[in-house]
């Protein structure tokens, strides 16, 4: 009986596993740039009693008596599907349709990626963060310009006394896995050895995508999707939870018959 308490407190600390994520999720509808999360488990290793194949009374037995021994959770990661583009009033409110992160730079000098493109100017031009950091790979803009303006391919255009002048160009970073990538809080990312280097270039090149100025990128999460998810992780850990109290009771009228 204590293989079946074991197997179903597995289960019950992975379906834990699973509501904590489905719950992030939902908490996160309405975050700008938010990717949700899944949680991935297998099976643990398994007692074998009788091999497939194996003989027993000069018969080979086509199969085997394989046992168990409940699930783990092996991996939580991000699904970086596109979210909704949603309209804005700011022309530094910027989404990336495409594979690319904004660049950011951290208080401690280290670089972070982000998707959220909730961006203001600070009073020396430059482009930073909702929480101050600055964006890299983001042209200084003049603070006594009348009209800011960015195509999607990044081109960034300023009205300056009547006259239109080019400020630069941004650029998008990428990544070969994204996977990989490890999530710190505030929609920023940063490079891990599983990631790999990340790759910059213009807008509209190198897969990374298009800028779309007054949009702001919507989370991928899909409510009804993760109502659904979180309504089965719960039934399954009640199941468990029956299958431990079940277990507990066979054992307990074991002891007493002894």
């Amino acid at each position: 009986m204590n293989r079946a308490l074991w197997i179903s407190a597995t289960g019950m600390q992975s379906q834990q596993a699973l509501t904590d994520t489905i719950a992030n999720n939902m908490a996160n509808v309405n975050t700008t740039g938010f990717k949700r999360s899944v949680v991935h488990f297998e099976d643990l290793i398994y007692q074998t009693e009788q091999a497939p194949g194996a003989e027993t009374s000069g018969e080979s037995r086509p199969v085997g008596i394989e046992k168990g021994s409940g699930v783990k959770t092996v991996a939580i990661s991000k699904i970086f599907t596109q979210g909704t583009l949603k309209n804005s009033s700011s022309p530094l409110d910027l989404a990336i349709e495409g594979k690319g992160f904004f660049e950011v730079q951290l208080p401690d000098g280290s670089t972070a990626y982000t998707r959220a493109g909730k961006f203001s100017m600070d009073p020396n031009g430059q482009v930073v963060t909702t929480h101050g950091y600055v964006v890299q790979g983001f042209p200084s803009l003049n603070t006594n310009a009348s009209l800011l303006e960015i195509s999607a391919d990044g081109t960034i255009s300023q009205l300056i006394g009547g006259t239109s002048i080019s400020a630069g160009q941004i650029s998008l970073s990428r990544f070969p896995n994204v996977e990989g990538l490890s999530s710190i809080g505030q929609g920023l990312f940063l490079e891990t050895s599983a990631s790999g280097t990340p790759i910059s270039s213009t807008p509209g090149s190198g897969s990374v995508g298009n800028i779309a100025q007054y949009f702001l990128e919507g989370s991928n999460v899909e409510i009804i999707t993760e109502m659904v998810e979180l309504i089965a992780a719960q039934r399954a850990y009640e199941l468990q939870s029956k299958s431990i109290r079940t277990a507990d009771e066979m054992l307990r009228m074991t002891n007493n018959m002894k």
